[in-house]
């Protein structure tokens, strides 16, 4: 008898369990545990010659799986083009502009950073250019200080 190579119970009957894909590894397990994974279904064949075994192995719903990685890829594409974008339409020198409109507002970081609820480490980033801001904190900024970071 064949033990669940998941569970380790016995696995009684003629096909001795199912052949289940988890990762690129292919396990023997029992009827519970195959929900664990993909199941695949194994069949072996002679070639014309008789000569040699072959064994080809279709993995079930895999079709459906790359369809499914594919769409998620081309969203990702898409939310990077539309950061590449809204990274083109940025000033320059936005970082200089956040900085002399809090500056002349008399807003400290901190008190700024409270203000439109983000963290002043962030804002401090974005004045030093560090990093891009989002969509949302470019709208909560230019709306608190009156300014404009559009091009």
């Amino acid at each position: 008898m064949t033990q669940c190579e998941i569970c380790g119970a016995e696995i009684k009957g003629g096909r001795a369990g199912l052949c289940i894909k988890i990762g690129s590894s292919e396990l023997r397990v029992c009827k519970s545990c195959a929900r664990h994974g993909t199941v695949v279904e194994t069949e072996t064949w002679r070639e014309k010659s008789g000569k040699d075994k072959k064994q080809q192995t279709a993995v079930v719903g895999a079709g459906k799986r790359a369809e499914a990685e594919r769409r998620q890829d081309s969203r990702l594409y898409e939310k990077m083009e539309h950061d590449l974008d809204a990274e083109a339409e940025l000033v320059e020198d936005y970082g200089q502009r956040i900085k002399k409109a809090r500056e002349k507002a008399g807003l400290k970081q901190a008190a700024f950073a409270q203000k439109i609820n983000e963290k002043q480490s962030l804002l401090r980033k974005i004045e030093r250019e560090e990093v891009l801001p989002s969509e949302a904190v470019r709208r909560k900024i230019e709306r608190s200080l009156n300014i404009s970071l559009s091009e």
